[in-house]
């Protein structure tokens, strides 16, 4: 698989930053926490053609195929909360696919990115202590852009945009997606306005773990922190991390 082209993300990079481009990594994500370990930048960022490793939230896998998008930036967050720098990230990605010639996808709170109702996408927020004792954060973005033959497990689930995508530009999209993580985080909680706009979780029967037991409600909305809002029928509960599975009506 080539390695994803330098010029042609930085062709549509609104601020320079340093990246680097992998024909394959294990994670994204890993290379850029190491690098932000070592003092990488503000805005620095990873770009692979295929993950042998890629992980998800709560350490789950992340199927990675050749010719898909696999980015991570590392961002100096400030006040901004994991929850928030995932919801901009959505967001970010949602707008990048749409500026790129790409279809109108959805989000499944908190960081899933699907259309047609199978998840396409997905974003992992980790944090890492820099060299000067600061904490750094490094966010990961996926995007299943080319013909994948998905393992048994996830049929039915997990889809690509291959065909709904034909001429998918992937360095741009990675590019637009940075910029708009850049340009939206001194923002932030701004961008909650479309996240819950394109939040197909909104007003849904949700299962999740409440207490260490299952349980179930109506997902009402998402607070300023990119926390889920669930009526059990007795009380408004906050969900600031886990699943909620959408359930059918």
């Amino acid at each position: 698989m080539p390695v994803p082209d330098e010029n042609r993300y930085r062709a549509f990079l609104a601020s320079p930053a340093p990246a680097r481009f992998l024909a394959r990594a294990v994670s994204t994500n890993d290379e850029a926490k190491a690098w932000a370990r070592q003092g990488a930048p503000h805005g620095a960022a990873v770009l692979a053609a295929e993950q042998s490793g890629g992980r998800g939230r709560r350490g789950r896998g992340f199927f990675s195929p050749p010719g898909g998008l696999y980015l991570s930036v590392v961002l100096h967050p400030g006040a901004a909360s994991p929850g928030l720098l995932t919801t901009l990230a959505a967001v970010a990605a949602l707008r990048a696919v749409r500026l790129a010639g790409g279809p109108e996808l959805a989000i499944k709170w908190v960081n899933d990115l699907l259309y047609q109702g199978k998840k396409v996408g997905g974003i992992l927020t980790e944090g890492v202590c820099a060299p000067d004792g600061e904490a750094r954060a490094v966010v990961g973005i996926g995007l299943n852009l080319g013909p994948a033959a998905f393992p048994p497990e996830l049929e039915g689930l997990a889809g690509t945009l291959f065909g709904a995508w034909p001429d998918a530009e992937r360095e741009k999209t990675a590019a637009l997606i940075v910029n708009g993580i850049l340009e939206g985080l001194p923002r932030v909680p701004e961008h909650l306005a479309e996240y819950r706009a394109r939040c197909a979780t909104l007003g849904r029967r949700v299962a999740f773990q409440s207490e260490g037991r299952e349980a179930q409600g109506r997902a009402e909305g998402v607070d300023g922190e990119g926390r889920l809002l669930v009526n059990d029928g007795r009380r408004l509960l906050t969900l600031m991390e886990g699943e909620a599975a959408l359930l059918p009506e």
